[in-house]
């Protein structure tokens, strides 16, 4: 019964927090300088062109951006809700078929990349625990070197050397999997490791600070003295003790990537949701803008959902 109350509890918590997101991305939509209706009337500075300002006034009443913005607000979640985005002002398509096409390649771009750094990732800093100042602990300390260096840098770094020295793994186009499956894949792999370097040292870094703890537990200082091998030691006995924190980080880290791969996409060319969403803000197409938000904001907010159910069977703490 208890699972059925906290499970409750969290859902609850989900969807007021999808409801207020909703409100302040509206609301910072409201705020930006400009709109549609400017742009189409070809202004990008105040006229006191009369004529030009009631054309103006005439497409925002015809787009409805003349109403009350709390109107405009239901009526948008009350419709998101129902997967109902509406249409772009900007190209007349249908948003949510849009975000279809542009979502799942995100969403494979962040799954490689977090796989990536958790299968380098989490071996590194149990090892380094494990073994202080040993070879991977030295590993460990040079990945920390990559959370300097900014991800456009080596994003930049990696398409003007991949592209003169190693062409195999190098495409300047993105392919849809459907198209051609070996370039499809082709077009992932850098941008897949420049991800990944830019995470699997937060995620090293954790394991390896979870990890230390447990070593230092009782009921692991009992296992050694009984003569236990250090492989059931440590994947067996520490692994699951120490895993839950690790996984916490991997589920925010996928949550924020989701939406945070603009600099990625745009520099590898890649058609995603982040990048669509920049150039729907440039184009002030924000009935765009505002749905992929929302909906990489509500994606955060599903694998937190996730994360704490998960949590709470892991860690039985939790329940209390």
């Amino acid at each position: 019964m208890i699972y059925f109350t906290l499970i409750f509890k969290r859902l609850l918590e989900s969807i007021t927090t999808l409801i207020v997101i909703s409100f302040l991305i509206f609301s910072l939509a409201e705020l930006v300088p400009g709109d549609l209706a400017e742009l189409t009337a070809g202004l990008e500075f105040d006229n006191e062109d009369k004529s030009v300002e009631e054309q103006i006034q005439a497409y925002r009443k015809q787009l409805g951006l003349d109403r009350n913005f709390i109107v405009r607000w239901v009526e948008w979640l009350v419709l998101a809700f129902q997967g109902d985005f509406g249409n772009s002002y900007l190209t007349e398509r249908n948003i949510l078929s849009d975000i279809g096409n542009a979502f799942p390649i995100s969403i494979e771009l962040t799954f490689i990349s977090v796989l990536i750094s958790s299968l380098i990732g989490i071996p590194i800093g149990l090892f380094s625990a494990f073994k202080p100042n040993g070879i991977f602990d030295q590993i460990r300390k040079i990945l920390l070197i990559t959370l300097s260096i900014p991800t456009f840098v080596i994003a930049t770094l990696f398409v003007i050397y991949a592209s003169e020295y190693i062409p195999a793994i190098f495409t300047s186009e993105f392919y849809l999997f459907r198209d051609n499956p070996l370039l499809h894949f082709k077009s992932l792999i850098l941008p897949s490791i420049t991800v990944s370097l830019a995470i699997m040292p937060m995620i090293a870094q954790m394991t390896r600070t979870t990890t230390v703890e447990i070593l230092n537990e009782p009921f692991i200082i009992t296992a050694k003295s009984k003569g236990t091998s250090d492989f059931r030691i440590l994947y067996i006995h520490t692994l699951k003790a120490s895993i839950a924190p690790v996984i916490t980080l991997i589920g925010l880290l996928f949550g924020s990537l989701v939406g945070g791969l603009i600099i990625t996409e745009s520099i590898f060319n890649i058609p995603g949701l982040g990048r669509m969403i920049l150039n729907s803000i440039f184009l002030r197409d924000f009935q765009v803008a505002v749905a992929g938000t929302w909906i990489i904001c509500g994606v955060y907010v599903f694998i937190n959902l996730i994360v704490d159910l998960i949590y709470l069977v892991l860690d039985p703490r939790q329940r209390l």
